[in-house]
């Protein structure tokens, strides 16, 4: 049952007011409505109004609960013998400005809120404001015409039925057919944005004017709701806007969500909470939550946002292991309850139960009934209980139907149940049969529960995997241990370790964290009494220390070591002997795991990638690192130290939302995030390996419930691909017709896109000549490069430009580059480089569509890259109108269509210090991860730029057996791979485009590099067989395979050797290793030497011609 509102609403929001007629369906003879206690109804039609009570309304346990707010319950009466169908008629008018205030405890956890205002910033009313009259208890549709200031604009849910905008006034009018629990109106001076299709109008409505920002959100917009639309059913309304709001929040209505203006410009929201609030439409916003029986939403939303996520990116198992990790950290004694109690998150505790524990149900239960079984049943529940409320039991019943299984009880025991089950192993090995036991050992009553066991026997290579069941027996008790035999003797043994089962895990399973310490529920925080400082440790000490048993102390104040509570050490210098011993214990896990700090030098861990330079000065820094504490491992003890004042408070800030790593490092007064990680863990108890015996990694193949659809089409890609890769092309050499057939294809993909043409003649082609010597002959070589742009838009930075190259040529039948035999055959050259032409072409095509960049963007489809980079130094040469010496940065994209054989690299992030972070925060906010190599032996079209002081980098996805070979065919391209490489290209362009300063060069103006590696260089002419690491950083070189049927594999070299030298000649890294390469004759026999298993050899090899 609901009922159907019509309101006339017209604010005022310099003086906070407003006033309103609404029309109101009939509900009965009598019925009764809260009002904001600002505002003064009367009745316009006929019948009485009375004034019933006044209270403190609490702001409810909906998904965005707020403070109470003052409020009076109307009664209106209606006289007998009226007909039913005449509407009754309210107006009101007053003032509502509710200010924001801090709503939650604990630190991190609270967060600015008001339950509705009207002011100059903007207006924010939603059903907590009780600004509009309903009948209490029912669902409303409604009509909402809103009458605002000129330049106003005003959201609510549903859809908008017309906007007419005056000199003085603004009108907007939303209608909304689809039963609600409350209505919202949002208005403030807005810049709207919008994308259509058929089904959906995708919104952005901002502050400032941001064409970009909104572009990507619109695009976001249509990924996701295409996507849960196939997972779940239809999209229930007909518009999704984001709003940018004037406080900081995360709030999602019906139809729309309402974030923070910082929130929203975090590069990896896009990828964490707008998934999350774009959801929320169908769980919570169409699907109501029956809050009584308890809050399944959020747990079910951060599932299939938030870990979907991270599950679509290989790291599912860390997400619920993070999970698992904050449940031990925040639930302590006292902090548990029964999900069915969870309304709504306001602590760590909170959020811990209600999306930890609520979130791993959903993923036990998906495990036990299968993909297809849970999609069904989600769409069953979707179907059956949308616009209605529902509770965990509806939810469940559905899954199980679809199951055809009855998980009611199951599902009850840990919907009503606290606590979380423990487990240990015990292995029985045996030459022909083995024993398994696995046993629950928490102090509750074990638990109905379904956990994986895996395990490999010395005579196979494979993981199997057998899931140990303990269920209720005869008695009706469920037994604390099971066990297994297994035929066959054991190599290793692993139980759950993907974190399938809610469980609570053991202390070695996970290291030290931030986040053990604001778990913790006592606390000590030591305060540096000689620094000069003192003040500012004072202030963030004091802001996290507003809930729970926290104490603060002077260092000097401190007579013995706290034995019952976790540890801050805030700055220094410190003072007091058990103080000195709790900050020992911090540093030496430090430098255990190579984290040291000093005076003079930060020192961070070893890591792959490198995230950071080796030694920062500490100055411009804040560093944070944890331990144990020294006298109980169930205690941490963590360290802050921070020399920059301005940048504590950004710590107090910040510091609660990172608690799942062991240390940290932040640069500057914001201060900003430049390097986190994780302590090494212990083995674990649930692990188990047969001494002397070396199994192989327990890989995690499963595949997310679904993917957002692609924004960049890889058939498109592929087909790109293909047709340069064709034998008709002969290989694209240089000098020949099928390499001008490629070029004019670029050139005509370059225009159906929409780049503007941009050679030095105002067409897309530069075109040259230059002699070769070809064998005997020498021929005069045609040679065009193919050069496009998307201007700038800023007129400050005319004349710059980021630039991206991708060689269109290759070796056609052999020439400039040919191994001994194939002499005459076709080289396709699929990877090397149709791969780079087609994610060029891709993002290009993308960008112009969605970007409206600062600076501008050069697109360059270079000739003769294979021919000593001749293509690249052409266009330095003679590009005048963008000078390549004023370029920001350069990106070659060469050879990047292996990706499923190896990994994304970034070669030459050493020619500019921000080029790691760049790759790193690229990995954060579209999740494809790349590896950042600082040096440069990739050798394509950068290195030109390199040689006059231009930082670059070329992304490809490394070496293999087919380089510069005929087998370098289409067939072997990886297209979700490209996709992958299109989407990390895309996002550097977009932020290379914005930037407003320049990148910090290492290079130097006219640097000519720190080799011969940079010149153009006489081909090698033998052949040893090994295909190189790129991401190695030495000393000498790591075989990351070998080509078959070559001297190295004949020689019995293999993948993991170091190559460290040639008869006497060190082999410093890649770079000398070509080098001695070239020096050498076809059929001499040489000696290399080489490091195995940290032994050294030496292995005679005769090295063929190339």
């Amino acid at each position: 049952m609901h009922s159907h509102v019509r309101a006339e609403v017209t604010l005022d929001p310099p003086a906070g007011s407003i006033s309103w007629q609404v029309s109101l369906e009939r509900m009965g003879n009598q019925f009764e409505f809260p009002l904001h206690s600002g505002l003064t109804p009367q009745l316009d039609s006929a019948g009485s109004l009375t004034l019933v009570s006044q209270s403190r309304k609490q702001g409810g346990g909906g998904l965005d609960p707020q403070r109470p707010v003052d409020q009076k319950i109307w009664r209106i009466t209606i006289p007998d013998g009226l007909a039913d169908n005449l509407p009754v008629t309210i107006s009101a008018r007053g003032v509502i400005r509710e200010d924001l205030e801090q709503v939650g405890s604990g630190a991190g956890r609270s967060f600015s809120a008001t339950p509705g205002t009207i002011e100059e910033q903007g207006v924010y009313l939603a059903g907590a404001t009780c600004w509009l009259p309903h009948p209490a208890g029912t669902l409303v549709t409604f009509s909402l015409q809103v009458d605002l200031p000129a330049g106003w604009n005003a959201v609510s849910q549903g859809r908008r039925m017309n906007k007419e905008a005056s000199a003085d006034r603004t009108f907007v009018r939303w209608d909304c057919d689809v039963p609600q629990e409350e209505i919202f109106l949002v208005a403030a001076r807005f810049h709207e944005y919008t994308k259509k299709t058929p089904l959906l109008e995708a919104l952005v409505f901002l502050r400032d004017e941001d064409p970009n920002l909104a572009a990507r959100y619109l695009e976001a917009t249509m990924q996701y709701v295409d996507m849960y639309a196939h997972l779940i059913g239809p999209y229930p309304y007909s518009k999704f806007a984001l709003v940018e709001n004037f406080w900081e929040s995360g709030y999602g209505m019906p139809s729309f969500t309402l974030l923070g203006p910082q929130v929203i410009r975090l590069p990896f929201i896009l990828r964490s909470s707008y998934p999350h609030e774009v959801l929320h439409n169908w769980w919570g916003n169409s699907v109501y939550v029956d809050y009584p029986s308890g809050n399944w939403c959020e747990g079910l939303t951060a599932y299939l946002a938030d870990h979907l996520m991270k599950e679509g990116e290989g790291r599912g198992a860390e997400y619920r292991r993070d999970v698992l990790k904050k449940f031990g950290s925040y639930v302590q004694d006292g902090l548990d309850f029964p999900l069915r109690e969870f309304r709504s998150r306001h602590s760590g505790a909170t959020e811990a139960v209600g999306y930890g524990k609520c979130l791993m149900l959903w993923h036990m239960i998906r495990q036990s009934v299968g993909e297809e079984a849970f999609k069904k049943g989600l769409q069953s529940f979707f179907a059956k209980f949308i616009h209605r409320r529902a509770s965990f039991d509806d939810i469940v019943a559905c899954i199980g139907e679809a199951a055809g299984t009855d998980l009611g009880d199951w599902a009850r025991s840990w919907i009503e149940g606290t606590g979380a089950p423990e487990f240990r192993l015990a292995v029985e090995p045996g030459e022909e049969q083995s024993h398994i036991v696995i046993e629950q050992v928490q102090e509750q009553d074990p638990y109905r529960v379904r956990i994986p066991v895996h395990y490999q026997l010395t005579t196979s290579s494979w993981w199997l995997q057998q899931i140990v069941e303990f269920t209720p027996g005869a008695d009706g008790t469920v037994p604390r241990q099971q066990s297994f035999e297994v035929a066959g003797s054991l190599a290793a043994v692993r139980v759950d370790p993907f974190f399938d089962v809610f469980r609570r895990l053991d202390r070695s399973e996970t290291p030290p964290t931030i986040g053990d310490i604001f778990g913790a529920s006592s606390q000590l925080l030591i305060l540096p009494s000689l620094s000069p400082r003192l003040e500012a440790w004072r202030g963030l000490a004091e802001s996290w220390a507003t809930d729970g048993d926290v104490r603060i102390v002077l260092d000097t104040e401190l007579e013995e070591i706290p034995q019952d509570r976790a540890v801050w050490i805030l700055g220094e210098p410190t003072m007091g002997v058990a103080n000195a011993t709790l900050r020992k214990a911090v540093l030496q896990k430090g430098m255990l795991e190579k984290f040291s700090l000093s005076y003079a030098t930060w020192k961070l861990p070893t890591m792959k990638p490198p995230y950071v330079e080796p030694f920062l000065t500490q100055f411009d820094y804040s560093g944070i690192q944890v331990a144990r504490h020294p006298d109980d491992e169930d205690l941490t003890v963590g360290l802050i130290r921070c020399y920059k004042e301005a940048a504590i408070p950004g710590l107090a800030r910040k510091l609660p939302h990172y608690g799942k790593y062991s240390y940290l490092l932040f640069e500057g007064e914001e201060p900003t995030n430049v390097a986190k990680g994780e302590w090494a863990t212990d083995t674990s108890p649930l692990s188990w390996t047969a001494k002397g015996i070396s199994v192989a990694q327990l890989e995690d193949a499963r595949e997310p419930l679904i993917r957002p659809g692609p924004v960049l089409d890889a058939d498109r890609m592929i087909s790109d691909v293909r047709w340069l890769a064709d034998p008709q092309l002969e290989g694209r050499e240089n000098g020949s017709a099928g390499l001008e057939r490629a070029t004019q294809w670029v050139a005509d993909r370059f225009e159906e896109i929409g780049l503007q043409a941009a050679a030095p003649d105002g067409s897309f082609f530069d075109s040259w000549s230059e002699d070769a010597q070809i064998g005997s002959e020498t021929r005069t070589i045609s040679l065009r490069n193919v050069i496009g742009m998307i201007p700038g838009t800023d007129a400050s930075l005319a004349g710059q430009s980021v630039l991206v190259l991708a060689h269109v040529d290759h070796l056609g039948r052999g020439w400039p580059d040919v191994r001994a035999g194939n002499e005459g055959k076709i080289h396709p050259g699929a990877d090397d480089n149709a791969s780079g032409v087609a994610v060029m072409l891709e993002t290009a095509r993308i960008i112009v569509g969605t970007h409206r960049p600062a600076r501008t963007l050069i697109f360059i489809a270079t000739s003769a890259e294979e021919w000593q980079l001749r293509g690249a130094r052409r266009y330095i040469e003679s590009m005048e109108k963008w000078p390549a010496s004023d370029s920001l940065a350069v990106i070659s994209i060469d050879a990047v269509g292996r990706l499923s054989e190896g990994e994304l690299l970034a070669l030459g992030t050493g020619t500019a210090t921000e080029w790691v972070h760049i790759a790193r925060g690229i990995g954060f906010t579209t999740g494809v991860r790349s590896t950042a190599v600082k040096d440069d032996p990739g050798g394509s079209d950068q290195v030109p730029f390199h040689e006059i002081g231009i930082p670059g980098i070329q992304l490809t996805t490394g070496a293999h057996q087919d380089y510069h070979r005929p087998s370098d065919s289409a067939d072997k391209i990886d297209s979700d791979g490209l996709v992958s490489v299109a989407t990390w290209l895309r996002e550097a362009l977009m932020y290379l485009s914005e930037r407003p300063d320049a990148l910090t060069s290492t290079l130097g103006a006219g640097q000519q590099g720190d080799s011969d590696a940079t010149q153009p260089q006489q081909g090698r002419r033998v052949m040893l067989g090994t295909v190189p690491d790129f991401t190695d950083t030495g000393p000498g070189v790591r075989i990351d395979d070998v080509v078959e049927g070559s001297p190295a594999e004949q020689a019995g070299l293999r993948a993991g050797d170091r190559l460290r030298a040639i008869d006497d000649e060190q082999i410093s890294d890649l770079r000398g290793y070509a080098q001695l390469l070239r020096q050498l004759e076809p059929g001499a026999e040489v000696v290399v030497k080489i490091e195995r298993d940290g032994k050294a050899l030496s292995i005679r090899v005769k090295l063929v011609a190339r």
